[in-house]
């Protein structure tokens, strides 16, 4: 299924899979990332269940299992006002 036609919520159980599989991939516990990334146990669990989290915390995971590149692609991207980007699509 194409990612940007699934529901949101379909999204956020997605991401909580692989965020999952790559905890486990590194062999910690719930216990052990959720201190790696200063969150609780529990919090660990509802992320893991596709039930959110902050981005400050996604990004906290991202750099713990070193796939922030794709941040890192956004951040150094060019940052064209909505109107600069408007016209220059239209010109």
């Amino acid at each position: 299924m194409y990612a940007l036609a699934k529901l949101d919520g379909e999204v956020l159980v997605e991401m909580g899979e692989k965020l999952r599989a790559l905890r486990k991939q590194k062999r910690y516990s719930q216990a052990q990332l959720a201190e790696r990334i200063g969150v609780s146990r529990k919090h660990m669990c509802d992320i893991e269940a596709g039930r959110g989290t902050t981005l400050l915390t996604f990004i906290k995971l991202l750099k713990e299992f070193r796939k922030s590149d794709k941040l890192l692609e956004i951040l150094s991207g060019p940052s064209l006002s909505p109107k600069d980007t408007f016209e220059k699509e239209h010109a």
